[in-house]
């Protein structure tokens, strides 16, 4: 699934593949509010900021649920209770005036027989005189007690049911706190993408892609096996193919750190270049430039090493556009085939995937764990598998999507 982001004046801009590895982790992990799904890093944002404003209100909300359904138990308690008094007073009329006819027979009965017969009617009459007046009301003085008792468990257990009604506003912020690494590293990567948002609509920008390898394969340089990888952005277009990892790092830590960025962008490289060593003869292999976007900020014209730039999110797309046209037309658009070949895949059988550890709520795109189909790769057999994170339910147009990356809070999360 792919989209095409709209400039201010409406013109057409980069074409945009799948979202932010880190806000798909997040949302994976997220529960409706208010009967809605989070669907975007801005609707994450705004519920991190506002979530004492949005606890109190749902807080209300379930409080007034409470208070209108015991409001409405009062009603129906006071309606049965009228209407069973009312009614034991008619019946009781009804049966006492049965009783006192009896009593008026035996007064006027002329034998003995008679009148010892009415006596024995008028002796089981006044026995079951109780019985004779409740009975008609038994169903209804059943239902008033369930009433009472509903209304009373409602009061005696408001704030367990305030706790539940609040569950899942309660259950996400810890999910953010516990994850807060993911919502920092969000952050970055959506203030990236907001960045390559405004590239032509020559260039594709495919996010959080995945590759795995089985067997893995070999990094003779480092003596290490390569089982998967994971990319933040890459970016395809008229100037060449772009491997882009996003840190939201200060910047000492991307200067203490250096040793760790160049390990895992030439790790993430030398993988891509192995998925597209499969499509491509070794010496056709498109040639991929490295660079490390600090949202915090760098020095100019910083490098970790010669063939791994750093640069900023304001210098990105310059950085990108600056060079000389390496791919014609069609090059660009078997690239773009090739690393989204598996997506058409992905998208029938992501429902069949089993839900990935620990994640909550119902079955969706969004919590299955996942789904890598395997290509082969030539020469030594080695098997790659490559799956682009997309978010079927993503609400990311135009206008909301540059919304929730623009705002300046972005930089700055509690």
């Amino acid at each position: 699934m792919s989209n095409a982001r709209e400039g201010p004046a409406g013109e057409i801009m980069v074409i945009i593949h799948g979202i932010s590895g880190s806000t798909q982790y997040l949302l994976n992990g997220l529960k409706p509010v208010d009967g809605r799904s989070l669907g975007t890093f801005g609707d994450i944002h705004h519920f991190y900021n506002n979530y004492t404003e949005i606890l109190d209100e749902t807080q209300a909300a379930v409080n007034n649920q409470l208070d209108g359904r015991i409001a409405g138990l009062n009603d129906t308690e006071a309606q049965l209770d009228t209407r069973i008094r009312e009614g034991i007073a008619r019946r009781t009329a009804e049966v006492d005036g049965q009783i006192a006819e009896v009593r008026a027979k035996i007064e006027n009965a002329t034998n003995i027989v008679t009148r010892c017969a009415y006596m024995v009617k008028c002796w089981i009459a006044v026995s079951l005189r109780s019985r004779s007046i409740s009975r008609p009301f038994n169903s209804q003085n059943v239902e008033l007690r369930r009433v009472q008792t509903e209304k009373a468990m409602l009061i005696r257990n408001r704030a367990e049911f305030v706790r539940k009604g609040c569950s899942n506003v309660l259950d996400n912020h810890t999910f953010i706190a516990d994850n807060m690494s993911f919502y920092i590293g969000a952050i970055g990567e959506e203030t990236v993408i907001n960045a390559l948002s405004r590239l032509p609509d020559e260039y594709h920008l495919f996010n959080d892609v995945n590759l795995r390898f089985h067997p893995p394969i070999h990094w003779k340089e480092k003596n290490d096996y390569i089982k998967s990888s994971q990319i933040d952005h890459i970016v395809v277009g008229p100037t060449g193919l772009f491997l882009v990892e996003t840190k939201n790092w200060k910047l000492s830590d991307i200067e203490t750190k250096s040793d760790k960025l160049v390990y895992q962008v030439r790790r993430s490289s030398l993988a891509l270049w192995y998925y597209l060593r499969k499509h491509y003869a070794r010496n056709n292999v498109p040639k991929t430039r490295n660079v490390i976007i600090s949202v915090q900020g760098c020095r100019p014209d910083q490098k970790l090493e010669p063939h791994i730039d750093i640069t900023t999110p304001n210098r990105l797309c310059e950085y990108i556009t600056r060079g000389a046209s390496a791919l014609p037309t069609a090059a660009v658009e078997r690239l773009v085939a090739v690393i989204g070949r598996t997506v058409g895949m992905w998208l029938l059988m992501v429902m069949m995937r089993p839900r990935a550890p620990g994640l909550r709520g119902p079955r969706t795109t969004h919590n299955c764990a996942p789904l890598l189909p395997v290509v082969s790769l030539p020469r030594n057999s080695v098997k790659s598998e490559v799956l682009l994170s997309l978010d079927l339910h993503q609400r990311q147009s135009g206008s909301q999507g540059l919304l929730c990356h623009s705002s300046p809070s972005l930089l700055h999360p509690r």
